[in-house]
């Protein structure tokens, strides 16, 4: 008979491990989409304030109460170990991927993918419910850490509750989230913004638009087909930037820029360089195809608002064109006005947003029709109440990184060697030493 044969437990007997973790999993999905099909999805503005912040006090209260009052039935005591964390985990995991491989908020997809809501997960009771099995896994394995406290457990109550606090408060306060786009025009001040659903709101702050500005990347030399201007097969990878004295090949055609002007407009059978409202690129090209001496000269532009494109043609089927020039940068020079400060001029530029009265404040878009001379900005303000929640929950776990290294350091450097070069005391123990070793790797 063999001793080391591993008895096998049956399922649902104490204590609780991988098995019944992954027949919750199994149970909370099946039971997710269910609700799903025949209840239909969730309202996202359902858990705005307060109801959020009731539930995360029902909820903390109950894994509370649960630890102190039945903290050793199967459920409560399965909870907080590595199974429970791990199959929730799991759980919430695939349902992630399955996030990431289907389209988010597509009316087009497939009429059963949409009634399962995996094309709007978040919004889904699958989703709810795997969210609700991690926080209960987590916040169970930490509760079990703070009572009774032991100095030994803060490292992992300060990683672990911060890791909560952050998943917490970005659950529950996307419900929460305000999100309003303000159309600046020059000359005027606005207080007013919309939402997504067209409703306006008064802001606690007021704007003028001063100046907008934009900076392009050097537009492109393309060889397009000049009945349905598309890019001509094969010559989609040799497009290349435009700029004086450059050279380029697209298919059999040889490009050589003898002028380029960022801004321009055209004169007479030319285009010269200036600065005024409405000028856009233009370059002087000579084109010299394979085989042959002769070449072709001729002006490119992409236009603009005040004067259409041109293009050159160099046989019965293809055209050398002008790409419009890609926005490396935009920015808004706005007035801004606040009830506690003075009137002051700030710059508000992507990804680089200003905070003012509780708001912060994007560049959004612009009228793309006039491009770099619109005199219309767009701005983003966006106000997330519980963003301090999530941040407080960040600052824990880095908390938790840095004594986790400096309780690993300190515990490294206290095993030292005697005087005369031998090892001291706590090094004579070969499971002490062993235990270092490892510590040092």
């Amino acid at each position: 008979m063999n001793r080391n044969h591993k008895i096998r437990t049956p399922v649902w007997v104490p204590p609780w491990g991988y098995a019944e973790g992954w027949l919750i999993s199994i149970g909370l999905l099946a039971v997710g989409l269910l609700l799903q099909v025949f209840g239909g999805g969730l309202n996202p503005n359902a858990l705005s304030w307060p109801v959020n912040m009731y539930i995360a006090l029902i909820f903390n209260g109950l894994l509370i109460s649960a630890y102190l009052c039945a903290g050793n039935t199967p459920l409560v005591s399965w909870l907080g170990r590595v199974p429970a964390a791990i199959c929730s985990i799991t759980l919430v995991t695939l349902l992630v991927l399955v996030m990431g491989l289907i389209l988010q908020d597509d009316d087009s997809a497939l009429p059963w993918i949409r009634r399962i809501g995996f094309s709007s997960m978040t919004n889904s009771w699958p989703f709810l419910l795997s969210m609700m099995y991690f926080m209960a896994a987590l916040g169970m394995a930490t509760v079990k850490r703070i009572f009774p406290y032991r100095k030994k457990n803060l490292c992992f109550i300060l990683n672990h509750l911060g890791l909560y606090i952050v998943v917490t408060g970005g659950l529950l306060g996307s419900a929460d989230i305000d999100r309003r786009l303000m159309e600046l025009r020059q000359g005027e001040i606005i207080w007013l913004a919309s939402d997504d659903d067209g409703h306006v709101h008064e802001m606690p702050l007021a704007m003028e638009l001063i100046r907008f500005e934009k900076e392009e990347y050097h537009p492109k030399a393309a060889l397009i087909e000049t009945d349905t201007h598309r890019i001509a097969a094969g010559t989609d990878l040799d497009i290349f930037e435009i700029d004086t004295a450059v050279s380029g090949n697209l298919g059999n055609w040889k490009i050589d820029v003898i002028n380029f002007h960022s801004l321009s407009i055209p004169v007479d059978d030319r285009y010269e360089p200036v600065l005024d409202i409405g000028a856009g690129p233009a370059a002087f090209v000579r084109v010299t195809r394979a085989g042959f001496d002769e070449n072709i000269t001729g002006w490119i532009t992409c236009g603009s608002f005040a004067f259409p494109h041109q293009l050159l043609e160099l046989d019965d089927n293809h055209s050398l064109a002008m790409t419009v020039p890609r926005a490396s940068a935009y920015r808004s020079q706005v007035m801004l006005y606040t009830p506690d400060d003075k009137p002051m001029i700030v710059t508000i530029e992507v990804n680089k947003p200003y905070s003012a009265s509780g708001w912060k404040l994007y560049q959004y878009s612009y009228d793309d029709r006039f491009g770099r001379w619109s005199r219309t900005s767009i701005i983003e303000a966006i106000r997330d109440p519980w963003l301090p929640v999530v941040y407080t929950g960040v600052f824990m776990m880095l908390a938790g990184a840095l004594y986790l290294m400096f309780k690993g350091k300190t515990r490294v450097n206290n095993v030292g060697y005697g005087k005369s070069g031998s090892m001291g005391p706590e090094m004579s123990n070969p499971a002490k030493l062993q235990n270092v070793k490892s510590i040092q790797e």
